[in-house]
């Protein structure tokens, strides 16, 4: 059966879509154009309720949530050895990471790429907007938290070129997705050592080549 991933290019659909490739799926890339905020149209909304990218399609099955989204295709192409056996360690650390990088890191990020957003908690009692100094101080602790939560990462590695050593995982392709983004970071994570070596070796993989030209987006770092 057909997969449909709603996608924008570079969004956070990148993970999911590098998956599917990995794991030679069918897959249909449906355009939601954030440009023209697709995303909150009525017939958007009806798939998925938050307004945002990605969402997963394959039948009667509707997705959202990118790690989710990452750890369904891992377990329906067994063969893609995209997850590690199920009651494995390796696979309690699968866990432990992918939960990590959704949870800590990319909230970090996000925080840093639309300081705009959760500055506007900080609006005051009359309703005036936040004001620039709110916002900076907004990017500059959120850019603290990415760059600290990469360091963990860096710091934790073990002794493969991947996350959890010489297999390619669900891990490594979200691993990259937010590296992707995070390039604008003050210390950006593919100039670390354990961390640039794995996104580059994400990034010479081919089916991350597939997947970036099938969304139109460069192949980020060396390949």
């Amino acid at each position: 059966m057909k997969i449909q991933l709603y996608y924008y290019p570079g969004n956070a659909n990148l993970a999911p879509h590098l998956l599917l490739q990995e794991a030679g799926c069918d897959v249909e890339l449906v355009l939601v154009d954030r440009d023209r905020r697709e995303q909150k149209s009525a017939n958007y909304l009806r798939l998925n309720p938050n307004g945002v990218i990605p969402t997963l399609v394959c039948g009667e099955l509707v997705l959202f949530e990118s790690a989710a989204i990452c750890l369904y295709i891992a377990d329906q192409y067994p063969s893609a050895r995209l997850i590690p056996p199920l009651g494995s360690s390796e696979r309690a650390h699968l866990y432990k990471w992918l939960f990590f990088l959704s949870n800590t890191v990319q909230p970090a990020y996000m925080a840093y790429r639309y300081p705009e957003k959760y500055a506007a908690n900080l609006t005051q009692s009359d309703g005036a907007q936040p004001t620039s100094g709110a916002v900076d101080e907004v990017r500059a602790a959120a850019a603290a938290r990415a760059m600290q939560a990469f360091e963990v990462i860096e710091n934790a590695w073990g002794s493969g070129p991947f996350m959890l050593g010489e297999a390619y995982s669900a891990c490594d392709a979200y691993l990259y997705m937010l590296t992707w983004w995070a390039r604008k970071l003050p210390r950006p994570p593919h100039r670390m050592e354990r961390i640039g070596a794995c996104i580059d070796a994400v990034g010479r993989r081919s089916a991350t080549q597939r997947a970036c030209a099938a969304e139109g987006i460069e192949v980020r770092f060396e390949i």
